[in-house]
């Protein structure tokens, strides 16, 4: 077991830096001179070009690439993402004021959306062919097809506007979270329920589902005791896939909701052109993803021996 867990995570680190590097790369991926965007930004006006040369000479602009790179990862493994262009404060002040509140939205989304949509997929797969599960494929339908975006505005109309039960703005409060949660849960539920209702059915297509059937266990033993944990592996990876949604499946509706967490915190970067702010959150995505595959890959090995001896 130990020899499969370290040997994902050595598999990991050229990933890992791999995303570092086009992190760093974003601030020449995007068109235009660094150091003549970098003191437009910091200073308001058109720089002249001497005032560029001797910026790019005073921060390192003028080297190799490779060594810039090397420079900015080994400060960022110190925990300093460098200052904010646009708040002249450090990076990591800035995520961590935002962290909570997208923590908050995000986790709470999380736990409702996946207790429905396990109830929901093994509703629909017991009363098969049914009212039910129609009612439950038509739920998942709607929620896959509907944008968050759109979901949010129409919720902010019928319960703020007109009904004028909730608040559609602010942060601090229970009321404030209702409708941003809901919106984002009913998304998330329909495309969980869709999935876990997918993978029980193939469970219960398959051979060992028929002998224990023929062995005269009940319904629901078939159905929790075995056709549920074997599908648990499908339904672990995608559910552990949602997590990367805190910062970037989140924006839509912070957005909307000018709720002020890290998807919020992105957009107003990109438009304000705060790279070192964009290239700290794409960064943290992307190694939140990377560790999210490895603690599923650890769990795979942990629910089926199969997949380290496997491997």
């Amino acid at each position: 077991m130990w020899r499969y867990i370290i040997r994902r995570v050595i598999q990991i680190i050229p990933t890992l830096l791999g995303i570092s590097f086009l992190s760093f790369a974003l601030l020449y991926i995007f068109p235009g001179d660094p150091a003549e965007i970098i003191l437009t930004v910091t200073t308001g006006s058109e720089p002249s070009q001497e005032a560029i040369e001797e910026f790019r000479r005073q921060m390192g602009l003028d080297r190799p690439i490779i060594i810039q790179y090397i420079d900015w990862l080994l400060r960022v493994m110190r925990g300093d993402f460098g200052k904010s262009w646009a708040e002249d404060k450090p990076v990591i002040d800035l995520i961590m004021e935002r962290l909570p509140a997208s923590a908050q939205l995000f986790f709470t989304t999380f736990i409702i959306s996946t207790i429905f949509a396990i109830l929901l997929g093994i509703i629909a797969v017991k009363y098969k062919d049914k009212a039910i599960d129609h009612f439950c494929r038509l739920f998942s339908l709607l929620g896959i097809s509907i944008p968050s975006f759109w979901l949010g505005l129409m919720l902010i109309y019928i319960f703020s506007v007109k009904l004028k039960l909730l608040p559609a703005f602010g942060y601090g409060e229970l009321k404030h979270m209702i409708l941003p949660v809901l919106t984002w849960s009913l998304s998330f539920m329909a495309i969980k329920t869709r999935f876990v209702r997918a993978s029980l059915l193939e469970e219960l297509s398959k051979d060992y589902i028929i002998t224990a059937r023929a062995k005269g266990l009940s319904e629901n033993k078939v159905l929790f005791r075995h056709a549920f944990r074997n599908a648990l592996i499908p339904i672990i990876t995608y559910f552990s896939l949602s997590i990367s949604h805190l910062i970037v499946g989140s924006v839509m509706v912070e957005v909307v909701f000018s709720w002020p967490g890290l998807g919020s915190l992105l957009v107003e970067s990109i438009f304000e052109r705060d790279f070192p702010v964009v290239q700290a959150l794409v960064l943290i995505s992307g190694v939140v993803f990377t560790i999210t595959n490895l603690v599923v890959d650890i769990l795979y090995a942990i629910i089926d021996p199969r997949v380290r001896y496997g491997d």
